[in-house]
């Protein structure tokens, strides 16, 4: 076949370096089977070096050990190779030095650092520019020429010098970004990028600065404590020093405007304290409806923590513009009486009863999450004159596993899961279970490690969980003939959905209303669905 023409050859598309992560060379749209290091080396090396390179200087950086003549001689063989196996011209030759032929090769590094400039030099960064600033940051995160080791020190200088510039412009792109995203509200893509953003220098304080920005622009609180957490932990396990001055004023000054944001913007629940014989029982009252709608916790809760959290607060701001939201700590948790007497479902339903005696509400909805549907149904078959109707959410009607109920841990498999969660007391315990698409968040870590810590002593959980393992509501549910919903996630960890199945079809007139997720708290994930269901539910008696 013959040679296409000059001109011919001159209309093809350069051929293509690309040397982040693996290097590969791509000709005319097709990666060529070149599997020398050196060759690789080589581009590489003169793509970063506009001018001629003296063929002396490339033949010792690339075999230090060789001789001048032997070097010079795998030089030559190499070029030649490398060219045979492109099948073009790359390499100009002239006065004993070597360079890349004009036009005849781009590399991917290189176009990456001409975009980078231009967009960090710009005012503002368009849709289009943000677009493609995206798809670059997920290439150049990629190590320049992965895995070419030559035994070269001289090259090993060089390659590092490159990557070293090239991360600081990645950082500097990095930063770009994740201001324009935050100015737009993306907050959940720029946090994604503020993660690139350390990994490239997880020592580098502005990083973290830029972090906690992101958290308090959000309005989240947690999220600024558990940013500058991670920053002083990493360099006192690294260095053995402390947050600069810098670091630690920008920490201050955002904790204090979030907590001046909060008092103005954000009203604090009024707690109250309904006393019974067991003591005295916190809740707070959010909302105006006609209908009042009792939020019966899981084993943890604390009122002023939890509505800390921006989902909480959101879901049950949105279950207030249907219903007077009534949210309590339960019995031994929270600001309530704190009692070493096991948690049961009649204990809890006194407390909710005691609740709606002090808060003058003759009937209402019961919204049972977890173990808390348990004391809900109680009082369902016990006072059904006092419940309007049960929305039950990841619940169960046995704590632990029976031969016909087998949808729980066995007793002696639950008491080492209980252990487990008194070892690790004091952080985010059980997250990974309890809200898997959220364990990864440093934000909800810290929060919900605060909630604990707060919320129960470990002799206090062991009291609570140890009720819920003898619990036992089978026998009573054919009782409940109030209205019922059920609804349960299909991948829930902590409470299987089998068990949202079984009381959907023993409980009379049940409801039964499966969910897409995994998370066990009802605020984690998509809540939504969630807040609807409860407000449909309801929705004839609000009429």
């Amino acid at each position: 076949m013959p040679s296409p023409s000059r001109s011919a050859a001159s209309e093809l598309p350069a051929p293509e370096l690309r040397i982040f992560g693996v290097p590969a060379l791509v000709v005319q749209g097709h990666e060529v089977p070149l599997s020398l290091k050196r060759a690789f080396a080589l581009l590489a090396y003169l793509a970063f070096h506009p001018g001629p390179v003296p063929r002396a200087h490339l033949a010792t950086l690339l075999w230090p050990d060789a001789d001048e003549a032997q070097a010079r001689t795998r030089l030559r063989r190499l070029v030649y190779t490398l060219e045979d196996v492109a099948g073009c011209r790359m390499l100009s030759s002239a006065n004993d030095c070597l360079s890349l032929a004009a036009g005849r090769l781009e590399t991917d590094a290189l176009q990456f650092t001409r975009f980078a400039r231009s967009a960090v030099a710009s005012e503002a960064l368009e849709d289009a520019t943000l677009a493609q600033a995206r798809q670059w940051i997920a290439c150049a995160r990629r190590p320049l020429l992965q895995g070419i080791v030559l035994g070269s020190d001289a090259f090993v200088d060089w390659l590092k010098a490159v990557s070293i510039e090239h991360e600081h412009l990645l950082a500097r792109l990095l930063e770009r970004v994740i201001d324009a995203l935050a100015r737009r509200g993306e907050f959940a893509t720029a946090l994604d990028l503020a993660e690139v953003l350390l990994a490239l220098d997880a020592y580098r304080e502005p990083s973290y600065v830029l972090l906690m920005q992101l958290h308090a622009l959000q309005g989240h609180s947690a999220g600024v404590e558990a940013a500058y957490t991670r920053c002083a932990d990493v360099l006192r396990a690294e260095f053995g020093i402390r947050p600069g001055p810098q670091t630690e004023k920008a920490y201050l000054r955002m904790t204090e405007d979030l907590r001046r944001l909060w008092s103005h913007r954000v009203e604090r629940p009024g707690v109250r304290f309904a006393e019974s014989a067991a003591g005295a029982i916190a809740y707070t009252v959010i909302g105006s409806g006609e209908q009042a709608l009792v939020v019966c916790p899981g084993f943890l809760c604390h009122i002023e923590i939890a509505l800390e959290h921006p989902p909480i607060r959101a879901c049950i701001e949105a279950l207030a513009e249907h219903f007077r939201v009534v949210l309590f700590d339960r019995r031994g948790i929270g600001m309530s009486e704190r009692l070493r007497a096991a948690s049961t479902p009649a204990a809890l339903a006194q407390d909710i009863e005691a609740i709606l005696d002090d808060a003058q509400v003759e009937k209402a909805w019961l919204f049972g999450s977890s173990e808390g549907s348990l004391g809900a149904m109680r009082l369902a078959v016990d006072q059904p004159d006092r419940v309007a109707g049960l929305c039950l959410f990841g619940a169960l009607a046995r704590g632990s596993a029976a031969p016909d109920y087998p949808w729980a841990l066995p007793a002696a498999a639950y008491d080492v899961w209980l252990k487990r969660l008194v070892a690790g007391w004091g952080g985010p315990v059980g997250i990974e279970t309890f809200a898997p698409s959220e364990q990864d968040d440093p934000a909800v870590r810290a929060w919900w490690a605060r909630l604990v810590r707060h919320a129960a002593s470990p002799g206090g959980l062991e009291a609570i969980l140890a009720g819920l393992r003898d619990a036992d509501m089978r026998p009573e549910l054919t009782r409940i003939r109030v209205p019922t919903l059920v609804m349960h996630r299909r991948g829930d960890r902590a409470v299987r959905f089998e068990a949202g199945e079984h009381l959907a079809r023993t409980i009379p007139g049940a409801v039964w209303h499966p969910l897409e997720g995994a998370d066990h708290f009802w605020w984690a994930g998509d809540s939504r669905p969630v807040v609807q269901a409860i407000a449909d539910f309801a929705a004839p008696a609000e009429r």
